[in-house]
């Protein structure tokens, strides 16, 4: 092959320059910003150890509350769910708060907890019952949890989003 076989050159032509010259100029392909499935998938087993780690590093009661909470969670992870607007509902969030409140509320009655050597010791979340309200340690530590695993969730889907658009 010679020099000249890949080159035509129609400058020549009359009326060639004109012609050309109302056509759009073609942008370079960008390349895909997705990544190949098995990269994917690698960063999101990346994703999801690193959580999990951070997870393991909580308090006894903290990863209960969170236990809990990714369960109930599971319910709300369906298209057009209210965990996944814009701005999440206050109010939606605090029943979910209240809903975990309601399974775990030994926490707030019992005076001594389990500890990790197998004794028994003072329990930090223990309030007596005309100190209870929506205002306590506890219910706190739930709703710091469920924003947690919430905004977890929230990234998750926005990155699938992204990826499966019409999924």
């Amino acid at each position: 092959m010679g020099q000249w076989d890949n080159h035509y050159d129609f400058d020549w032509l009359p009326g060639f320059k004109e012609m050309t010259a109302c056509q759009e100029e073609k942008e370079p392909e960008k390349e895909s910003p997705l990544l190949p499935p098995e990269e994917l998938q690698q960063e999101e087993e990346r994703n999801w150890n690193d959580y999990a780690g951070m997870i393991r590093m909580l308090p006894a009661a903290a990863r209960e509350v969170w236990a809990v909470a990714d369960a109930l969670l599971d319910q709300f992870e369906y298209e057009g769910s209210s965990m996944y607007a814009e701005y999440p509902d206050k109010q939606a969030v605090l029943k979910i708060v209240d809903r975990i409140y309601e399974k775990l509320h030994y926490y707030e009655t019992e005076q001594t907890e389990n500890r990790v050597d197998g004794t028994r010791g003072r329990n930090c979340y223990y309030r007596p019952p005309e100190e209870r309200d929506s205002g306590t340690p506890f219910r706190h530590l739930i709703l710091i949890v469920v924003c947690w695993n919430m905004a977890y969730r929230r990234q998750r889907y926005r990155r699938r989003k992204k990826i499966f658009p019409l999924s």
